[in-house]
């Protein structure tokens, strides 16, 4: 009856959901190879401590333990977190599997490990990772003439060639290009300039800050149709003669280290060279 007795439902929920809000900074062992439906590992954990310790789950969670002697087996194993909590537990594992590729990540991800000689490969290769390719990912800070800060994201938007005056132009569903959820405010494209915009509540959208038109969230592309700015022509799209669309650097969101406590995320991008519908060409650096 030891799980009915310690396992804590409460506890247990709480830490699987911590586990997976913070996966993109969180990476276990499990996330070396990528299997179906992973559970939180917290959980499995939290199941093999209320089985084989002697006290609650919330007070045996965070202690060290060794339960030598004991064997867990798993014969559908799948991706492998429960052998793998088990294994870290200090428990001999067991495994089976019908699908030869989950015994090859399970193999893979509990075998020993010489950390040694995995960081001097793994160091190695980060060295040459960054010798070939690190110049495709920095850009310049415009607010601090900062130079090769590392790139986060680049942003692109579709592009389409007008049927009637053969002007390119933008597919942008919408301008809203990040919320107030994981940046300090809403980040909105002006449709007339392009600059980007930070506003504190949709509901209340304001003018852009570099040439102060009203800003606005819905974009012109709706159900495979624009209308060309120019023109007004309306465009279909895909079309099917033309090959892939084609795609235009927008923004591109970057990190600066040195400053990112004073700044608030407001040096987080940058815009590019604006080719759509405006006449007037806007300078490289421009910025939110």
């Amino acid at each position: 009856m030891s799980i009915e007795e310690h396992f804590d439902i409460t506890f247990v929920s709480a830490l699987a959901l911590r586990e997976k809000q913070i996966q993109q900074n969180y990476r276990p062992i499990i996330a070396t190879h990528k299997w179906f439906a992973r559970r939180p590992g917290t959980l499995f954990r939290a199941l093999l401590l209320s089985e084989f310790a002697a006290e609650p789950v919330s007070k045996t969670y965070y202690k060290s333990h060794s339960f030598s002697g004991r064997r867990v087996g798993d014969p559908f194993m799948g991706g492998g977190t429960p052998l793998i909590e088990a294994n870290r537990l200090g428990c001999d594992v067991l495994g089976m599997d019908v699908n030869p590729m989950a015994a090859w990540i399970v193999k893979e991800e509990i075998e020993y490990l010489d950390v040694d000689h995995y960081l001097t490969a793994a160091t190695a290769f980060l060295c040459q990772l960054t010798n070939e390719l690190e110049r495709y990912y920095v850009t310049r800070c415009p607010h601090y003439g900062t130079d090769n800060v590392p790139v986060k994201y680049f942003l692109w938007v579709k592009v389409l060639d007008c049927e009637q005056c053969s002007r390119q132009f933008d597919l942008f569903p919408g301008y809203l290009v990040a919320e107030d959820k994981r940046h300090p405010r809403n980040v909105v494209v002006c449709a007339a300039c392009g600059e980007l915009n930070e506003v504190a509540s949709l509901k209340a959208l304001g003018h852009c800050k570099d040439c102060n038109a009203p800003l606005k969230l819905d974009g012109p592309a709706k159900r495979n149709r624009c209308a060309c700015p120019f023109c007004d022509h309306i465009n279909a799209y895909p079309r099917t003669t033309m090959g892939p669309p084609c795609h235009r650097l927008f923004a591109i969101e970057y990190y600066n280290p040195p400053v990112r406590t004073a700044m608030q995320g407001v040096s987080s991008s940058v815009r590019t060279k604006q080719t759509s519908h405006v006449p007037k060409r806007l300078p490289h650096d421009s910025h939110a």
